[in-house]
């Protein structure tokens, strides 16, 4: 009877221990899982963080590369070099001044250090700026430098209208709609196709574009106008307003705001901008706060709308006042390490082992634990290095754009991967790298991203070490990996972390 009951309980229970084999998670032998630390540290990274304040005159010096050099080792950057033209309100800028700008651009090159710039022909209100014409002709003259240092380029502010060339205050008119469209939409003419402009109101980017619309997904690095129009803010939280910058008066006569003037409030620009900055860049600088500024510059509404606004980059220099409360309140570690963009490696599953000619499962989570997204193209690629020479490299790019990797994102990047069927056998690191797309710095460490994680950055060569080693077996001499993404010879940085 004992008998009889074991076996039928056995044989009832069989299929019930079946289905719940069937249903556990499945471990692949073949695939290796890797986790990742995140670090606190602050280091540099490009066309992000605090920038450093160069103001450029006829008189001043060039940048000094030591300077610059000593901004990297305190985590920066970026510098700001306002450019003063006051000298050539009505003559060409001279030969000697662009040849002094060209002296600026190879030494950002040669330090690693990018630059947000402006051109303005006053420092006070009631100084002159200079006529349409005038302005127009200037630009023609700064195209040639503009195409030939790119690379070194992170934005630029439109500049060039009134005070400061902060679009207030023209002596010349230049505040009207179509003189703000024609200088902004030269201003992008001159510049290469894949850079921005700034402009210093929300109010005047809906003026020139006659739209109260953000950028739409569909329309974001199309290479339009709009698209590559983004804001600087030069009193963030300074007031309510923040000295002018969400001035609802701004719309008293433009027809676009007939009718909507009373619903344009302070909240809702500033959610115009929370979504037009999804695709744009966003930057500027706090000032002197006001009287009524109350308690608005300190750490708590600071942190939100850096958030909010995706904010890429803040002057390092000014106002003090505000960046030593956010010192004493303990947030300024914080915005140091989040603006811009910051990627951290969550984890990793690979391949243990792969045949030439075969295929690499390769899938790596990331996390933007940054303010905002990357606002210039980069390149995402997938470094394979052999162990036992590191000058035989291969490399293949992912159809991604770290533009769309918004701050907060995860993002998962899971792809079948070719290997070349000629690859030689042996052991592989496997590598991220995110380097410049520009062909003067692609190979350049100092201008590729570096993840925020411990023991992962080679500075030698700018890659991102995934803590994998791929073990590639001799193929049967062709291919069996079926798809587009192939590794293909990397030619450039040879030299192993």
């Amino acid at each position: 009877m004992n008998r009889y009951f074991h076996a039928s309980a056995i044989l009832v229970l069989i299929p019930v221990y079946l289905i719940i084999w069937q249903f556990q998670p499945k471990i692949n032998p073949e695939l290796v899982s890797v986790s990742y630390n995140a670090t606190d540290a602050n280091f540099p990274n490009p066309e992000r963080g605090f920038y450093r304040f160069a103001p450029g005159t006829p008189d001043s010096p060039p940048l000094n590369a030591d300077t610059l050099r000593s901004y990297r080792d305190l985590g920066q950057s970026l510098v700001f070099r306002p450019y003063l033209i006051r000298d050539f309100r009505e003559s060409d800028i001279s030969q000697e001044f662009l040849d002094k700008m060209k002296q600026d651009f190879e030494t950002l090159r040669e330090t690693g250090i990018k630059t947000i710039f402006k051109f303005r022909y006053s420092t006070a209100i009631g100084q002159p700026d200079a006529t349409l014409e005038r302005v127009l002709g200037h630009l023609d003259q700064l195209e040639p430098l503009f195409r030939e240092y790119a690379d070194v380029i992170a934005v630029a502010q439109g500049g060039f209208i009134g005070a400061w060339g902060e679009w207030h205050a023209s002596t010349n008119d230049l505040t009207t709609t179509e003189n703000m469209r024609i200088i902004s939409h030269k201003l992008m003419d001159v510049l290469p196709e894949d850079r921005h402009i700034q402009i210093r109101y929300p109010a005047a980017k809906m003026q020139i574009y006659e739209s109260l619309e953000p950028i739409s997904d569909d329309e974001a690095f199309s290479g339009s106008y709009k698209s590559r129009t983004g804001h600087h803010n030069d009193c963030f939280l300074a007031s309510p307003t923040d000295v002018g910058t969400y001035w609802v008066g701004r719309f008293s006569d433009d027809p676009l705001f007939k009718g909507v003037r009373d619903t344009l409030t302070i909240g809702w620009q500033k959610y115009y901008l929370s979504l037009d900055t999804r695709y744009v860049p966003m930057g500027g600088e706090t000032c002197n706060p006001r009287p009524d500024a109350g308690d608005r510059y300190h750490c708590e509404t600071a942190l939100s709308e850096l958030a909010m606004m995706r904010y890429s980059f803040l002057n390092y220099n000014y106002s003090r006042r505000i960046l030593d409360t956010w010192v004493e309140q303990g947030c300024m570690p914080e915005v140091e390490r989040r603006l811009g963009y910051r990627f951290a490696m969550t984890s990793g599953s690979y391949s243990r082992t792969a045949d030439a000619g075969g295929t690499f499962h390769f899938n790596l989570g990331l996390l933007n634990e940054g303010f905002a997204a990357p606002y210039n193209p980069r390149t995402v690629q997938v470094v394979l290095r052999s162990v036992n020479d590191a000058s035989r490299m291969v490399k293949v790019n992912l159809p991604v754009d770290p533009r769309t990797w918004q701050g907060g994102d995860s993002i998962r990047l899971q792809y079948e991967l070719g290997i070349p069927g000629n690859l030689p056998a042996g052991e592989y690191e496997v590598l991220l790298n995110l380097p410049d797309p520009t062909e003067a710095l692609r190979h350049r460490p100092g201008f590729s991203v570096r993840v925020a994680n411990d023991g992962t950055w080679e500075e030698s060569t700018g890659f991102n070490r995934l803590e994998h080693r791929l073990v590639i077996r001799p193929g049967s001499g062709g291919v069996s990996h079926e798809g587009d993404l192939v590794f293909e010879p990397f030619v450039g940085i040879s030299a192993a972390g």
